[in-house]
């Protein structure tokens, strides 16, 4: 079987891939991180912390403030249903 390099698409492809990753969960997003320079590169972009899906940290997990005021104000939707439930 072929193997296809994610380095080897367009960056506005890649940067979609990475989106795509950070909303399936944290743990996902980390390893992506962790793949290569180029992506960890992207994967820190602010746009990348719309996608992230907060709620699906574990409980004992201690995400840093500063990553979920950054997913705030990217206006996640997991992050604004988090703030509405606190109203």
């Amino acid at each position: 079987m072929d193997y296809f390099s994610i380095l080897e698409l367009p960056e506005e492809i890649q940067t979609l891939v990475v989106e795509r990753v950070a909303g399936n969960s944290f743990q996902d997003l980390y390893g992506l991180r962790a793949s290569c320079k180029l992506i960890k590169a992207l994967a820190y972009r602010r746009s990348v912390c719309h996608f992230c899906d907060v709620l699906s940290v574990p409980c004992g997990l201690n995400m840093p403030a500063g990553l979920l005021k950054t997913c705030y104000e990217e206006r996640n939707p997991s992050t604004l249903y988090m703030k509405g439930l606190h109203i």
